[in-house]
């Protein structure tokens, strides 16, 4: 019943987005500017009200954090070993890799965590400062991914640029400052982020629904699916192998298992065309893993109740 309360309404609110989409209720520059708005305003406005109000032992963030791209660089291994088994073309190693690992946080790891874990903000903050710790080693290990290795090469500062001023990332390192400093906020602001934060995990999931339906499956059907299982089967399942090694409690497991469940990220798109990656390959494993993430975070709830 838990797993059933916590995915219903975000499922219920992608089929909604999706349905609009569709009917062409909504068009897809208003997606675009819905995510813009998610993505620049909303989104940060709860990353940062969260990571300033809640106090969180350090250790505990940072073991999430170390176990979660423990097993990024371990499915990034096994992406290569598929790349090869499969004859993906040199040119879309970057892109399978990618796909395999950069998981949606932000758009559905988040909404699902502030569902399944209601008032323990304290876990809910833990599961914010991985997420934007997380952040940053899939930008990075993307682009080395993305050039097969090679660091150098034209266009890496802008790529770093973009890293240094992704929302998120910005939004998520001044809570932990105010919360590490002690700071308070003045009480109207206090509330309007509160107000801001909390239209973020509707419309993060509104945008998913509108974006799934404009996101075609194409290209090489293979690739797509052993993407698309890399990321929601095969990765969870290697998490919570290491969540037990490291002997995480329940919380704390839901937290990397969730954050591991989630589809291949939307940006993932973005950086694959800025790069001259294989673009169908990528819109096809974010498609079809966004449609497969509700088994696998179901599945991430049922085993941490």
């Amino acid at each position: 019943m838990f797993v059933v309360e916590t995915l219903a309404p975000l499922i219920l609110l992608i089929a909604l987005g999706a349905g609009l989409a569709h009917i062409k209720f909504l068009g897809r520059s208003f997606i675009d500017d819905l995510n813009k708005l998610a993505f620049w305003v909303v989104l940060p406005a709860l990353l940062f009200s969260t990571a300033s109000e809640a106090s969180v032992p350090g250790d505990v963030a940072l073991r999430l954090f170390l176990l979660l791209v423990l097993a990024t660089l371990l499915i990034t291994g096994l992406a290569w070993v598929i790349c090869v088994l499969l004859r993906v073309p040199r040119e879309g190693w970057g892109t399978l890799l990618q796909a395999a690992f950069r998981g949606n946080l932000a758009y559905i790891g988040l909404p699902v965590l502030a569902y399944s874990l209601g008032s323990d903000r304290d876990s809910f903050a833990s599961a914010v400062i991985v997420l934007v710790l997380l952040t940053v080693v899939y930008n990075i290990l993307a682009v080395w991914v993305l050039r097969g290795g090679n660091s150098a090469g034209p266009g890496m500062k802008r790529m770093l640029g973009s890293i240094l001023t992704n929302p998120l990332l910005i939004s998520g390192l001044l809570g932990l400052g105010v919360s590490s400093l002690g700071l308070s906020l003045p009480g109207f602001v206090d509330r309007a982020l509160d107000s801001l934060g909390g239209a973020a995990v509707p419309l993060a999931v509104l945008c998913i629904g509108g974006s799934l339906t404009l996101t075609p499956l194409r290209g090489r059907r293979s690739w797509i699916l052993a993407a698309a299982l890399l990321k929601v089967v095969a990765l969870p399942i290697l998490v919570f192998g290491l969540a037990r090694g490291f002997g995480l409690n329940p919380t704390e497991s839901r937290i990397v298992l969730v954050l591991s469940a989630c589809p291949t990220a939307a940006a993932s798109y973005v950086m694959v065309r800025q790069m001259g990656g294989d673009e169908a390959l990528a819109t096809g494993a974010i498609a079809l893993s966004t449609v497969l993430s509700a088994l696998s975070l179901a599945g991430a709830l049922a085993v941490t109740v």
